[in-house]
């Protein structure tokens, strides 16, 4: 299964495999809270509770917002890895194609 979500953040670890934190909507809740527009909240991970999920090797670092692609590694929905980036960015409507 292939999903879609926004990059949160990235980090190293120790034996230098790239981990990167990603919130996926139909998982984790919208980008922000904002988006709910003031509405109650039941099912929100908070920015510091999402899940860490490691990536193949990217042709650059992600920053905050970007749009990466993610596929399950298991049957369930449980464990993802990512395995690129879409170019397209939560901050800015507009995608970069010429490079």
């Amino acid at each position: 299964m292939i999903t879609f979500g926004y990059v949160k953040g990235y980090k190293y670890t120790g034996d230098g495999a790239l981990m990167i934190q990603v919130r996926i909507p139909s998982v984790h809740g919208p980008y922000s809270m904002r988006d709910y527009k003031g509405n109650p909240v039941k099912n929100y991970t908070q920015d510091g509770d999402l899940p860490w999920y490691g990536s193949v090797l990217l042709p650059h670092l992600p920053n905050e917002g970007e749009v990466a692609v993610l596929t399950s590694v298991n049957n369930g929905n449980s464990n993802f890895l990512v395995i690129g980036l879409t170019g397209g960015s939560y901050q800015s409507n507009t995608v970069n194609l010429g490079g």
